[in-house]
């Protein structure tokens, strides 16, 4: 007879937290909506960067449990799991300091699923908790209510008209229309929402083309990242004669540009 195989240890527990709730009360939407925004955060997801979590990086539901609503969750990449897990903390009470480009793109990509958590809340009627597994006594790591995501936006973004510059890379949207664009000095691309189809339609006619978009951006103030920005329209720039331009630049004394091979490519990839 086979030995039965021991359970794993649960890295964290998500919790459902709220007078004479039980798990078969909570809809397998909102238990699902929850459980994927904790996994984003425990990956470090941005999901409209990244498609799907990896498989070496991935959590799964070990049990769930009674008193209030508990679900045991194992990472398959604990240690790495909990350190993203532990900043969110941070996040929800000062907005995280960072100034960095890395630590901005690690906040963009934590505030989409602490909204979704934070919806998730407003339609149970309840707090969210996450714990480290069997460390009861010293808390939460970190807990999300109904109101944390509108308290933690009005501290942290600011909203405003602007003008961006960069690539169209993909257009399109089932539910919403939206565009990606690769713009210089951001790491990860950045999803626009467009105002309506026409645009839409508009910005699919420039895919691989530099546009200067102009639209409402909602910005994180500590860092200046763009969060969301909604295209209202956009141009194309115009840069003229590029032979003529490389001309009045050797007649300047510029003498670099006659290293360059094939000036006109050169322009045309920095374009």
């Amino acid at each position: 007879m086979a030995k039965a195989k021991r359970k794993p240890a649960a890295t964290f527990e998500l919790r459902f937290v709220a007078p004479d709730l039980v798990p078969e009360a909570i809809s397998l939407r909102n238990v699902s909506d929850a459980l994927a925004a904790v996994q984003d955060l425990a990956v470090g997801r941005d999901p409209w960067e990244m498609a799907s979590v990896p498989a070496e990086k991935s959590i799964g539901l070990l049990d769930v449990k009674r008193g209030s609503a508990v679900f045991e969750c194992l990472s398959h990449s604990p240690q790495e799991a909990i350190a993203n897990l532990s900043r969110v903390a941070g996040i929800l009470s000062d907005g995280e300091s960072a100034n960095e480009e890395d630590d901005g793109d690690r906040l963009i990509a934590a505030l989409r699923p602490i909204k979704n958590l934070s919806d998730i809340a407003s339609r149970v009627g309840c707090v969210l908790e996450v714990r480290l597994a069997g460390r009861h006594r010293n808390g939460p790591l970190f807990t999300v209510g109904r109101q944390d995501f509108q308290r933690i936006s009005r501290r942290l973004m600011l909203t405003g008209e602007t003008t961006v510059i960069g690539t169209v890379l993909r257009v399109g949207g089932a539910t919403r229309w939206r565009c990606l664009m690769r713009v210089p000095g951001r790491r990860r691309a950045l999803y626009c929402d467009v105002r309506n189809r026409d645009l839409l339609r508009r910005l699919g006619e420039h895919l691989t083309e530099n546009i200067v978009a102009t639209g409402t951006a909602t910005w994180i103030h500590r860092t200046w990242r763009i969060y969301r920005f909604e295209i209202k329209d956009f141009t194309q720039p115009h840069l003229g004669n590029v032979g003529e331009a490389i001309g009045e630049l050797r007649n300047a004394g510029l003498s670099a540009w006659d290293k360059v091979s094939d000036p006109r490519k050169y322009l045309g990839g920095m374009r």
